[in-house]
């Protein structure tokens, strides 16, 4: 057992603060709000990774410096007050090459905050703190007033994480005498927080970027909940590590994260996910924090560093950037993945100690569960955008939307580039429409986001109120519905690239007399947006982001400067490719414009 369990008091709060405050920071800025700061910033997916690969780059030149000169309670606050700087810039820097500098000061800030806390909390307070902390930490980030701000809100909260983690941090340096216990081996510690941070990264990619996974596991109604969950059982995890747990609980986490990652893929386990996956989380983080001080069997500030260093460097870093980059492109988190973390993790609880062989076994016979109960491979894109086609024909589609864009016609400007007549025809069969009562679909998915898409199948006319289009709630039922999103968010995805120039050329003609900016803002953008443009609308919990504030902003998209009147109006007519926001092609320019002075009225 080692010393955990200690009485409350002034520099043990604090610590446990300064913990829930470079988490707080580390989550809500450097894993999410930069990242969506760069795409609304205009980054290609080659400048996003490669401002990512400058942080963690930093990061670990910044945890191997901090371990090199000796942490200190000074060098940790001046780590933090960086941070504070750097996240409260971002907003004003989310274009190259102000982003790079953004990220590379990030970086190299977190690395030396992180290997410092771990490394000096053993001079703070008992290990059961570092759970309390942990908790406190991911509970804040999961407030809804936090989780759905807008990036540079999220930016701004960030930056009073990083202000009360520099005021919180405490100035001991000198270790109390406590029994140090090598309970898991550098190498050990290495591959098994590796594997679960790696499980981690990739589960919450892949469930944070699908509409359906992400509202069915932390969506706004659960969102208290989940920080709930986090705290209670990160505290739980402190407790248990301070009792003599820390062999036993990475395994334990990981079987929590295997039930969640498995639960999420099918409909109706979904909502498991939600409770396992924020259990499982909470319990290896605060393990990952403790283990340096508490569980490396060094007995002293500087080797504690070292093992911070390489312990971030590998599994922090490393193995969150390899689950991000390993699942950009799936729907569903595979079952291999989940069975390949539980291998790393049962190795590692047998090669480095064969009396807990029991414990392993239960791993692994959870582990084989995992691989074959749901078959080796999720569904690939291709497969599921096939099924969606077969789905498109057998529910009529055809009959109401057309996939032809005319060619040097006014379809051009609304729907898309043209095909060629041998592209077309290649189709089979040939899916040309019968009629165009609705509007073309042939380059949809560079027009409509997948959540836009389901929202409009399951009740057109909270999108559309004139749409004569019936609901298709029931093809959700059995996945046919998903399929078929798919199949429209794959059509005429490469046009994106046409399209954002044709929103650049466009110039509407005229002015919006003779429109009702303030029906057609109802008929059209209330739905999302609120009826007082605040952002809360309706149908604002099914989206990706919260839709933009068009009162307070802060107004990404549209800044004031130049040609505001003009860059608002084409939003509004093609909306932004990327993002939760629909064009509305097929408004006269009158109404644009009417809807643009409508709109800026809410910034007044």
């Amino acid at each position: 057992m080692v010393e955990g369990a200690v009485p409350m008091n002034g520099v043990a709060l604090r610590a446990a603060v300064a913990v829930a405050a470079v988490y707080g920071f580390f989550l809500i800025f450097a894993q999410f709000s930069f990242v969506e700061l760069l795409r609304s910033g205009g980054a290609s997916l080659t400048m996003e990774k490669t401002a990512l690969g400058i942080m963690a780059a930093a990061g670990i030149a910044g945890g191997f410096l901090a371990a090199w000169r000796g942490v200190t309670p000074v060098m940790v606050r001046i780590a933090l007050g960086v941070a504070a700087l750097t996240s409260s810039l971002a907003p004003f820097a989310s274009a190259m090459p102000g982003a790079l500098g953004v990220a590379a000061a990030t970086g190299a800030a977190l690395g030396v905050a992180t290997v410092g806390l771990s490394a000096l909390a053993p001079a703070w307070c008992g290990v059961a703190w570092v759970g309390v902390g942990t908790g406190l930490g991911y509970a804040c980030c999961n407030f809804p007033a936090v989780f759905q701000q807008s990036p540079a809100g999220q930016a701004w909260i960030g930056a009073g994480f990083a202000v009360v983690g520099m005021l919180a941090v405490p100035a001991r340096t000198e270790w109390r005498a406590m029994e140090h216990r090598k309970v898991i081996p550098l190498w050990g510690a290495l591959a098994m927080f590796t594997a679960l941070v790696w499980l981690d990264s990739a589960a919450f990619f892949i469930i944070q970027h699908s509409e359906d996974l992400r509202s069915g596991t932390w969506g706004e109604p659960m969102l208290w909940r989940n920080a709930a969950v986090h705290l209670v059982l990160a505290c739980v995890a402190g407790f248990w590590l301070a009792s003599g747990g820390a062999r036993a609980l990475p395994g334990v986490a990981w079987v929590l994260l295997a039930v969640a990652a498995l639960a999420v893929n099918g409909e109706s386990t979904r909502g498991l996910a939600g409770w396992f996956y924020p259990a499982g989380v909470s319990l290896y983080s605060a393990a990952l924090v403790a283990w340096p001080g508490w569980f490396s069997g060094v007995n002293g500030v500087r080797p504690a560093a070292w093992r911070a260093a390489w312990l971030f460097a590998v599994a922090g870093w490393f193995g969150s950037a390899n689950g991000i980059g390993m699942a950009q492109t799936l729907k569903q988190v595979p079952p291999v993945f989940v069975a390949g973390a539980g291998a790393v993790v049962i190795g590692v609880m047998v090669l480095s100690d064969i009396k807990h062989w029991r414990a392993a076994l239960t791993v692994a016979v959870v582990a084989l569960v995992a691989a074959f109960s749901q078959g080796t491979e999720s569904p690939s894109p291709s497969s599921a955008m096939e099924r969606g086609r077969r789905v498109y024909l057998s529910e009529g589609c055809i009959h109401c939307h057309s996939q032809y864009v005319r060619p040097g016609s006014p379809d051009e400007a609304i729907w898309g580039p043209a095909r060629g007549v041998e592209e077309v025809l290649k189709g089979e069969p040939v899916l040309i429409g019968n009629r165009r009562q609705g509007p073309d679909l042939t380059n949809v998915g560079a027009r409509r986001s997948e959540a836009w898409l389901k929202v409009h199948f399951l009740n057109p006319r909270e999108l559309a109120p004139d749409s004569a289009m019936p609901s298709y709630a029931h093809l959700f039922d059995d996945g046919r519905g998903q399929d078929l999103v798919r199949y429209l968010k794959e059509s005429g995805v490469s046009a994106t690239a046409s399209l954002m120039a044709e929103s650049a050329r466009w110039k509407p003609v005229g002015s919006g007399l003779g429109s009702d900016g303030k029906s057609l803002f109802g008929s059209h953008c209330a739905a999302c947006h609120g009826a007082l443009g605040r952002g809360h609308g309706p149908l604002s919990w099914h989206l990706a982001r919260p839709p933009a504030n068009l009162s307070k902003g802060p107004f990404i998209w549209s800044a004031a400067g130049e040609n505001l009147d003009l860059r608002i109006a084409r939003v509004i007519k093609f909306g932004i490719p990327g993002t939760d926001m629909p064009g509305h092609e097929t408004l006269l320019d009158r109404d644009v414009l009417a809807l643009k002075d409508y709109v800026l009225g809410f910034r007044h």
